[in-house]
C-alpha cells in the first residue's frame, strides 16, 4: 500500500523494521527533530571538515618545509596550494551527477577511502610530483565532499532550520582549518598527514549511520524508503504526510523521479525562471571569492610573514583559525533572525573597510623603510581577524544559505555541481594569482584590491539579489 493513503504513523508501523531502528541513532525516540537533523549535518560534515584540511595544509606545510631547507619555486608552491581547486574545475559539475547517481553515504565512504591514501602519500614523501598527485587526488575528494556539504543539509532539513544547517557545513569546514593551523604549530607536515588519515577511520563509522534525503530518494522512485528516512530525521512524534505529499507533489510536477542527470541538466539550462537563478548564485560565489578569502586560508602562515608582523607567524595562523571557525556558531543564532540581503552586505561591508585599512597601511608603511614597532606589528593580526569574523559570520554560510534557497530541489545536486565548478575556478584564480600579485604590486595593493571586490559585492546583493528568507523567489508556474 502508498504511503501517501494512509496515515504516516500507521505506514512507518509497518514499513520501517527493527534492524532500521538499530541502524540509526537518530530513530531514538527522546531526540528532537532539530538535534536529528544536526546530527545528521555535523556527520556529513565530517567531509566538510576533511575539504578544510585540505586546504589549509599548505599554509603550514610549505613554511615548515622551507624552514627544513626543502626549496621549492614559486611556481611549485603555487601549484601545491592551488591544485585542489584547479581539479574542482573540471570535476565539481561530475561530482554533483555522481552524488545524484550514488548518493550521500556511498559517496562519502569511498572519497574517505581514497583521501586517507592521499595522506599516506604525502606522509612518505617530499617529492614535488608525489605531492601533486595527492593533491589532484585530493581535488577529486573535495569536489564531492563540496556537493555534499551545501545539498544534503539544505535536503534534511525543515524550512525554518534550512540556514542553521547549512551553516552547520559551512562551521565544520572552518573547523577543519583551525584543527590544521593549530596541529602545524607543534607536528611537522608528515606527522600531520599521518594524523588526518587516522583520523578518518572512526568517520566511516559514522558514515554508516547516515539517512539519504527524502528527496533524492523521490528522485531515484524509492518510495518506500522516504518515509523511512523523514521518520528517522523527524522523529516518531511528528505528523510526516504534509512534507511527505509536498516532497511526492514536487517530483510528480517536474516529472523527474526516474530522470537521468542529463536531463535534469536540460531542464535547468531550458527554463528561463532556472537559468536566472543559477546566474545569480554564480554571481553571489564570485563576489565571496573575490573578497580573498581563499588566499587568507591558503597562505596565512606566508601572509603574516610577508605583512612584516612581529608575532609568531604560526600562532597567528590559530587566531585567524578561531576567528573563522567560532563566527559560525554566532550566525547560526542571526542567520535566522535577520534577513539575509542584510547580514550579507553588512558583512561584506565590513570585510572591505578591514581590508582597505590593512592594505593602505602595509602601503604606507612598506614606502616608510621604517621596522614595525611592538604594538604594529598587531595592526595586521587585527584587521584579518576582523575579516576572518565577519567572513565566518555572514559571508562564508549566508553565500551558500541563499544558492540553495535560490537553487529548484529537483535539480539541486546538478546545480550545486555546476556552482562548484565555478566556485572552484573563482578560487583556482585566487590562489594562482596571489603570489604573483603580490610580487606586482605589493601585498598592500592586493588587499586594497580586495576591499574594492568586497566593495562591489556589496552593491550586487543589494541591488540585484532577491529576499530568499522563508521565500521561494524563482517558482516555475509553467
Amino acid at each position: 500500500m502508498s504511503p501517501t493513503r494512509t496515515s504516516a504513523n500507521s505506514t512507518v508501523k509497518r514499513q520501517l523494521p527493527s534492524k532500521t531502528i538499530r541502524s540509526c541513532f537518530c530513530c531514538w525516540p527522546k531526540i528532537s527533530p532539530f538535534f536529528r537533523q544536526v546530527i545528521m549535518t555535523i556527520v556529513t560534515g565530517m567531509g566538510a571538515l576533511a575539504v578544510g584540511t585540505i586546504y589549509a595544509f599548505p599554509a603550514v606545510a610549505l613554511t615548515r618545509w622551507e624552514d627544513a631547507d626543502l626549496k621549492f619555486s614559486t611556481a611549485q608552491i603555487t601549484w601545491f596550494a592551488s591544485t585542489p581547486m584547479v581539479v574542482s574545475v573540471v570535476m565539481s559539475a561530475v561530482a554533483g551527477v555522481v552524488v545524484e547517481r550514488l548518493g550521500v553515504r556511498l559517496c562519502l565512504t569511498i572519497i574517505t577511502c581514497v583521501l586517507c591514501f592521499t595522506w599516506v602519500m604525502i606522509a612518505q614523501s617530499t617529492d614535488f610530483w608525489v605531492l601533486l598527485v595527492a593533491r589532484v587526488i585530493q581535488g577529486v575528494v573535495a569536489s564531492v565532499n563540496l556537493v555534499v556539504m551545501v545539498v544534503y543539509p539544505a535536503e534534511v532539513s525543515q524550512v525554518q532550520w534550512r540556514g542553521i544547517m547549512i551553516g552547520v557545513s559551512e562551521a565544520m569546514l572552518m573547523l577543519g582549518a583551525f584543527l590544521t593551523y593549530l596541529g602545524g604549530l607543534i607536528l611537522l607536515p608528515n606527522l600531520l598527514a599521518y594524523t588526518f588519515a587516522a583520523v578518518l577511520v572512526p568517520q566511516l563509522i559514522l558514515f554508516f549511520f547516515l539517512r539519504e534525503s527524502p528527496q533524492w530518494l523521490a528522485r531515484r522512485g524509492r518510495e518506500d524508503d522516504i518515509v523511512e528516512s523523514l521518520m528517522c530525521l523527524r522523529g516518531n512524534g511528528v505528523d510526516i504526510k504534509p512534507e511527505l505529499e509536498h516532497i511526492k507533489s514536487i517530483v510528480c510536477t517536474e516529472n523527474v523521479q526516474n530522470s537521468k542527470s542529463a536531463e535534469q541538466l536540460t531542464l535547468l539550462f531550458r527554463k528561463p525562471v532556472y537559468l536566472r537563478a543559477l546566474t545569480l548564485c554564480v554571481l553571489i560565489l564570485l563576489f565571496k571569492e573575490l573578497t580573498g578569502q581563499y588566499a587568507v586560508l591558503i597562505y596565512t602562515v606566508k601572509m603574516f610573514q610577508m605583512a612584516g608582523s612581529t608575532l609568531d607567524p604560526y600562532w597567528c595562523a590559530v587566531v585567524m583559525g578561531a576567528a573563522r571557525f567560532l563566527p559560525c556558531c554566532l550566525s547560526w543564532m542571526l542567520i535566522e533572525r535577520f534577513p539575509r540581503r542584510l547580514l550579507l552586505s553588512t558583512c561584506m561591508t565590513v570585510t572591505g573597510a578591514s581590508l582597505a585599512i590593512l592594505g593602505i597601511f602595509l602601503w604606507v608603511w612598506s614606502g616608510s623603510n621604517k621596522d614595525l614597532g611592538p604594538y604594529m606589528g598587531l595592526v595586521p593580526v587585527v584587521c584579518l581577524s576582523i575579516f576572518t569574523l565577519a567572513y565566518g559570520i555572514g559571508i562564508g554560510p549566508i553565500s551558500w544559505t541563499i544558492v540553495e534557497e535560490l537553487l529548484p530541489s529537483h535539480v539541486r545536486n546538478i546545480g550545486t555541481g555546476i556552482l562548484n565548478a565555478c566556485f572552484s575556478i573563482f578560487q583556482s584564480i585566487v590562489g594562482l594569482t596571489f603570489p604573483f600579485i603580490v610580487i606586482g604590486i605589493g601585498v598592500g595593493g592586493v588587499f586594497i584590491a580586495y576591499s574594492l571586490c568586497s566593495l562591489c559585492g556589496v552593491i550586487f546583493v543589494v541591488t540585484c539579489l532577491p529576499e530568499t528568507q522563508g521565500q521561494t523567489p524563482f517558482r516555475d508556474t509553467n
